[in-house]
């Protein structure tokens, strides 16, 4: 673990939080979130390239041995980012955040079985924190008065497959990028430059995937317009998603799974937390407030 590591986890920490938060400011101003979406993914993609070339990277991502990964990342990425949306329209940004970050137990469960060397994980902790996003996700009393349909229970269990998967296939992929790299000789300059190509990589293929979004049809049977809103709120949600995940990509090189992802998680669940209670009063029941403090507890206990 390296101070340079640390800086990288609390900036990826700090960002990562602002997703849930970002998705109910579209809702709350009426920004098309397919379209938003579509340009977050454009503006990350440009940021990834100009990142990748101040090293000098000697890579053609089409020659690339994780061409395939990419492509494979790409798809998990932006289905999770459309799931997160729906999430955080159906159930709140704290419920949705719990989920998102709970999902840290698939990546250190994979690094632990395909990564040598990483630590073992705490078994008995990751089912506390399991149990801990069950409590915080049921209710019978959503927002708005109405009962939960099938539909809203379902959102934020695929946000938690989703996120943990883009988590797991993203620390796998920057493990290979930096033992191959090292082991050629290259700088660590390069090293990080390849890994900012291949975030820029997936987020041009998950761009690639949400070009419907402009031929979608509403239910009014019209496609929604371009608007300046989406554009902008898009440009601001894709600075956000690559700083986010190129900054925990290079906080990966240096921190250990099982201690990386339940630090970079609990602060997120807090931070989406306390921002939806102030921001936007999202109101918690007695046993989701239990759930999310049995979550806090149990992913810091994790980093014992």
């Amino acid at each position: 673990m390296t101070f340079t590591g640390i800086l990288f986890l609390i900036i990826a920490t700090i960002l990562t939080a602002m997703f849930s938060i970002v998705f109910k400011i579209f809702h709350r101003k009426d920004i098309d979130a397919n379209q938003a979406i579509f340009f977050n993914y454009l503006t990350a993609f440009v940021l990834g390239v100009l990142f990748s070339l101040q090293g000098g990277v000697v890579v053609n991502p089409l020659k690339a041995d994780w061409l395939i990964d990419v492509i494979i990342l790409g798809f998990i990425f932006m289905a999770g980012m459309v799931m997160l949306s729906a999430s955080t329209r159906r159930v709140g940004v704290a419920i949705s955040t719990v989920c998102s970050r709970a999902s840290m137990v698939i990546p250190i469960i994979v690094s632990y079985l395909l990564i040598e060397g990483s630590a073992k994980p705490k078994w008995l902790l990751i089912c506390l924190v399991l149990v801990a996003m069950t409590l915080t996700i049921w209710t019978d009393k959503p927002e708005g008065g109405h009962k939960y349909t099938l539909l809203d229970i379902l959102a934020p269990v695929t946000v938690f497959l989703m996120f943990g998967a883009s988590n797991a296939y993203l620390k796998v992929l920057q493990h290979r990028v930096t033992v191959n790299d090292t082991a050629a000789g290259l700088s660590e300059q390069v090293i990080n430059s390849e890994i900012s190509l291949v975030t820029a990589s997936v987020f041009f293929v998950a761009m690639l995937m949400c070009i419907y979004s402009f031929f979608k049809k509403g239910a009014d049977g019209k496609r929604s317009p371009l608007l300046l809103k989406n554009v902008t709120g898009g440009v601001v949600l894709g600075f956000v998603n690559y700083f986010c995940t190129y900054t925990l990509m290079l906080s990966m090189k240096t921190i250990d799974s099982s201690l990386l992802f339940p630090v970079h998680n609990i602060g997120i669940v807090a931070i989406g937390a306390i921002v939806g209670w102030l921001a936007f009063n999202e109101r918690l029941r007695p046993h989701q407030v239990l759930g999310m403090v049995l979550a806090a507890v149990s992913i810091a206990w994790l980093c014992i």
